[in-house]
């Protein structure tokens, strides 16, 4: 070598020429210069790594240094030899052969990564939450349920005297409608509270109404007692048909509106069917009870649920919390997503906050004055159709038609009927559109009114009608169907979608409050009004209201389903010209 080297002849020819190396980056030297590696006397070069990864490795494989091992010696192996290591170009066949296996390895978890990022990114929503949010407030619609036709299978025993207390007629009349008066009530209350409390705490303030006013019949005797719990009752009724179609509306998707809005029928009805099948065969305090239990129930589940997004931005220093309630309410752990939707939630409430939100503003614009029109004019069709009158007196209708059914049981079967039907109709909601579901339940409601309508006339003329006794029955059957198929739920649903943010609480009350104030009036002069013109008259009027009803939603009622909430406020102000189905006049 020493001769070679006196020559002029380089010594790299004499070596053996090194195995060409991948490209690496990241080279770290531990010589701590930015050149070669130092030589050192005994031989051995100080090694080199291709990066941090390289070195874990090989300090796991025990190349480092021992306690008495001096700095530029080379890497002890675990059985005290050392790894021949030439000028720093060549690694141990060892660590040469764990390069080689962890280069496939990590190319194979960057992929599995990239398609855990891509399948992260592409998983679907999970709607669980949002159903058990809505199914929970709608709890409160069991309670307005049982509010309400607690007095169909009460008043019968209250006018016989098998309760203590014994009544009149005419008293009996400001029991079963006095409801409907609170509930008329009940949605001024909420318009004002709904953005100064927020929806759920309304909600809630609503089922301890609902508590004291069974607490009040339970405990306090005496029909004045039985007037004011009544009507306490029906203001918490009043605040459920204001807030939870709200609270729906603002926190469902858009694709899963309709269905959702739908469940507070569902609900109602539920609370309709247990005061049918509880009240003709238990004492007047067990029934009393069990009623109770319903608020509480509410109460107990809903407090843990989220307020919605839109309340929590209304109030100062809300983001926060408006974005972990959307993030439950949705299931979607996608941030992006998630900041895009509060984004347009931030951007509606932050322009109705710069406008105004009081009751004069309703009537402002061409677009708000419709959606008063559509909105009012929705829930009058639904009690002009007489469902309260049914529901509320369904056991004195039956007793009235005579026939051997008896009519706590024919109550329990359009109970159970209703039900069904309830059920159904989320299911519909989402194969077929909201304006269909409307027009069979216009016709549907128009046909079972003048059918019953004709049997109590046959009946108060004389003739035999021992032979279709099943009719009265069949036609409340059919009639609460198509009811609950679209007059029903769909009015609050759309009442919900068509106001502005900044209108959506005094626009509900103002809705609410003359629906009940309607209701209140046509059960209250029911049995008058019964009594002056025959009860086949006040069916057949009803009849020719459902005819209106279906003319109404044909020609004037906007196209909602499917389009987001400021779609349907561009079409409500003019403002889309492509929507087929505009209202042609305010």
């Amino acid at each position: 070598m020493y001769v070679s080297l006196c020559r002029g002849i380089p010594e790299s020819s004499f070596r053996k020429p090194p195995k060409p190396q991948p490209q690496q980056t990241h080279r770290l030297n531990l010589s701590g210069g930015g050149g070669p590696p130092r030589r050192k006397t005994s031989g051995y070069a100080r090694p080199q790594f291709a990066g941090p990864m390289e070195l874990e490795t090989l300090m796991e494989e025990g190349a480092s240094p021992g306690p008495g091992s001096r700095e530029g010696d080379a890497p002890t192996a675990d059985d005290g030899t050392r790894a021949s290591l030439s000028n720093g170009d060549k690694a141990p066949h060892r660590h040469r052969q764990q390069q080689q296996q962890q280069q496939p390895q990590q190319g194979q978890e960057q992929l599995n990564s990239a398609a855990a990022m891509k399948s992260n990114s592409e998983r679907p929503r999970s709607s669980l939450n949002l159903y058990l949010a809505a199914c929970t407030v709608n709890m409160g619609a069991l309670a307005a349920g049982c509010a309400l036709t607690w007095s169909s299978p009460t008043l019968v025993k209250l006018e016989n005297g098998d309760t203590g207390m014994k009544i009149t007629s005419d008293q009996s009349s400001w029991v079963g409608s006095l409801v409907t008066l609170g509930a008329a009530i009940g949605p001024i209350l909420a318009g004002v509270l709904l953005d100064r409390l927020g929806r759920k705490s309304t909600i809630l303030l609503s089922m301890i109404l609902s508590a004291i006013s069974w607490i009040t019949i339970g405990v306090v005797p005496g029909i004045m007692s039985l007037y004011v719990a009544r009507v306490l009752a029906g203001i918490a009724v009043g605040i459920i048909f204001t807030a939870v179609p709200m609270y729906i509306a603002e926190i469902a998707e858009m694709r899963l509106r309709s269905s959702l809005g739908t469940l507070m029928q569902f609900f109602l009805v539920v609370g309709f069917l247990l005061e049918y099948i509880v009240g003709p065969y238990t004492s007047y305090l067990t029934l009393v009870i069990v009623s109770l239990a319903t608020p509480v129930l509410c109460f107990g589940m809903f407090v843990w649920m989220p307020d919605s997004p839109q309340s929590l931005l209304i109030r100062p220093g809300g983001e926060e919390k408006a974005m972990e309630s959307l993030r439950w309410l949705r299931g979607n752990p996608q941030e992006t997503a998630l900041i895009k939707e509060l984004e347009e939630i931030k951007k509606s409430v932050d322009e109705a906050k710069k406008q105004k939100s009081g009751f004069g503003e309703l009537f402002s614009n061409r677009g708000n004055i419709k959606a008063v029109i559509i909105s009012c004019a929705m829930v009058a069709w639904q009690q002009l159709s007489g469902i309260n009158v049914v529901l509320l007196y369904s056991e004195k209708i039956f007793l009235k038609t005579g026939v051997e059914l008896s009519a706590s049981v024919s109550t329990i079967i359009v109970g159970a009927v209703m039900l069904v039907a309830a059920g159904l109709t989320p299911t519909l909601a989402k194969i077929t559109t909201m304006r269909m579901l409307l027009y069979i339940s216009a016709i549907g409601m128009a046909i079972t009114d003048g059918t019953l309508g004709l049997f109590f006339y046959l009946q108060e003329s004389g003739s035999d009608v021992s032979a279709i006794g099943w009719l009265p029955v069949t036609s409340l059957v059919l009639f609460i169907i198509t009811y609950c198929l679209g007059f029903g739920p769909l009015p609050w649903a759309i009442m919900g979608e068509i106001f502005p943010t900044n209108l959506k609480s005094v626009a509900s009350a103002l809705t609410a409050s003359f629906c009940w104030v309607l209701g209140f009036i046509l059960t209250k002069l029911f049995s008058t009004v019964s009594d002056a013109i025959g009860i086949y008259s006040v069916f057949w009027i009803f009849a020719v209201c459902c005819i209106f009803a279906l003319l109404f939603t044909a020609f004037l009622l906007p196209q909602t389903e499917g389009k987001t909430l400021q779609e349907i406020q561009d079409i409500l102000q003019g403002r889309n010209k492509s929507s087929n189905h505009k209202m042609t006049r305010a």
